[in-house]
């Protein structure tokens, strides 16, 4: 009984997780390319953002989207 209840919440956890990780690389990604930035400032962002997800998508979000280029 509780080690079926920890796998659950195990389970749900990621789940969450997972989902959390989606919504921030999506979001992330249609801010940059609906942005109008030169070619070479968005591919390096895609690469980032590709490369580590989570924290590229955060470094972008917090960063790189007030940045004026």
């Amino acid at each position: 009984m509780i080690l079926t209840t920890l796998l659950f919440i195990g389970g749900l956890f990621r789940f969450i997780m997972g989902l959390i990780w989606f919504i921030l690389v999506v979001v992330a990604l249609l801010d940059l390319f609906k942005r109008n930035l030169p070619t070479n400032t968005k591919l390096l962002w895609l690469i980032i953002i590709l490369i580590a997800p989570v924290l590229g998508s955060i470094i972008y979000l917090l960063w790189g989207k007030n940045q004026r280029f």
